[in-house]
């Protein structure tokens, strides 16, 4: 816990200081362009990376359990090398086409995100394969570096090469890479990873049966994703059509406010008590560990709760002076959006933390449709809201989307206990 604490703390303080430094050197208009750039890399990340990291995270106990860690990796890193030629292929074709369409500023903005969000889908693979393994230390102190390495090379590149998004995304993609780099040179210095991570050439018979295994799971993790990717980032895409790059930098900087403290929380929540659930219950080959882990999930998800309602009070009784500490007065007058924005990521995270019962119990196609209610109700009451509140009506519409999200998870658990 002690390790986690302090990773999410330089994670805590880095992205403030982004947040403060970035406003006031990229403005609302800069820091949307940054804001629509990340909001690429993350569907890249969530749509093709996100699922790996599940297989990563779920099954490293599981192929312990079994003598299969060998075949674990191999079939790792053969997944991340065909994906890294793929998308040096979609690289080059997203920068031609963007240039055609939007002009060079805005194929760069294209470029870098892609390869943003390679870097950043390979460095999730590492997070999850050292969280499951619990080199907590080593999980801590690479994920505050890479906040702080993403921020600090972002601003040497708005003072070398210009205040745009361009110069921002360009720092965050090497950052990234450098700590991604350094979670590889640790990982291998595990006995257990570097003991397995380059066995011999599996069985052909045996790696075809796994990677179907993996690749069932991991098939409701890439549905969920085209979910997410509408849920998490089409608030920006929407705001942008509406109102242009300067409501989309506002909206995305109280967002970045809001989020930190809930996502931190979580992060750390996650990163300590998942990985235990999974391990609690293994292979579900007894009624024992079905129990535990859901004995576990069940203290989780209440303590997170009570830990919410703390961290949403500031938020709700300081929102103006914590928004106009962290930016300027131009984004402090839409302050009450502080309170909305983080009271809906609570909700979303209490569903999220929740639908680990159906990962251990091997069925996550359950939350298909908790997932798609959220999608739909969140883009239906946005276009709805965004002409007549503007960027509040976006942010209430995650909130109550969100609210409906728990519901229908609370209700597909109740399937599986059934």
């Amino acid at each position: 816990m002690a390790w986690i604490l302090f990773g999410q703390f330089l994670g805590f303080t880095g992205g403030f200081i982004g947040i403060k430094a970035l406003t006031n050197l990229l403005g609302p208009e800069g820091y949307g362009q940054l804001a629509l750039g990340i909001t690429v890399s993350g569907v890249l990340t969530l749509l093709v990376y996100s699922p790996v990291a599940n297989v990563v995270i779920r099954y490293f106990s599981v192929c312990r359990e079994r003598g299969q860690l060998g075949l674990y990796f191999a079939l790792l890193r053969k997944t991340h090398g065909r994906f890294a030629a793929a998308f040096l292929v979609v690289v080059v074709v997203a920068g031609a086409v963007t240039w055609l369409l939007a002009g060079a500023e805005w194929a760069m903005v294209a470029l870098l995100s892609t390869i943003f969000g390679v870097v950043s889908g390979v460095n999730a693979s590492f997070v999850s394969l050292q969280s499951a393994i619990r080199q907590r230390r080593i999980v801590a102190l690479h994920q505050g570096a890479d906040v702080w390495l993403r921020i600090g090379l972002a601003i040497v590149f708005v003072f070398l090469f210009g205040a745009t998004g361009t110069s921002a995304l360009l720092g965050y993609f090497l950052g990234t890479l450098l700590v991604t780099v350094s979670q590889w040179r640790y990982a291998l210095r595990n006995p257990e990873i570097g003991g397995h991570w380059a066995a011999g050439k599996p069985d052909p018979g045996e790696e075809a049966t796994v990677f179907r295994e993996f690749s069932s799971y991991a098939f409701s993790f890439m549905v969920f994703a085209g979910f997410a990717a509408v849920s998490i980032y089409a608030d920006r895409w929407i705001i942008q059509f509406h109102s242009g790059e300067r409501g989309v930098g506002i909206y995305s900087a109280i967002l970045q406010i809001a989020s930190s403290p809930v996502g931190i929380l979580f992060a750390m929540i996650n990163q300590l008590m998942v990985p235990i659930i999974f391990e609690q219950a293994g292979a579900m080959g007894s009624p024992s560990q079905a129990e535990k882990s859901a004995k576990a999930l069940r203290l989780t998800v209440t303590v997170s709760g009570a830990l919410s309602l703390l961290v949403l009070l500031p938020l709700f009784l300081f929102s103006e002076p914590l928004v106009r500490l962290l930016t300027n007065r131009e984004f402090a007058g839409y302050h009450q959006l502080l309170w909305i924005c983080a009271a809906g990521q609570v909700l979303f995270q209490l569903a999220q933390l929740l639908t680990v019962k159906g990962c251990y119990c091997n069925r996550p196609r359950v939350y298909f449709v908790p997932k798609a209610v959220q999608a739909a109700s969140f883009t239906l009451l946005a276009l709805c809201l965004v002409s007549s509140m503007h960027i509040y009506g976006v942010a209430l519409a995650v909130l109550a989307s969100s609210f409906l999200y728990l519901l229908t998870v609370l209700l597909a658990n109740r399937r599986l206990d059934a």
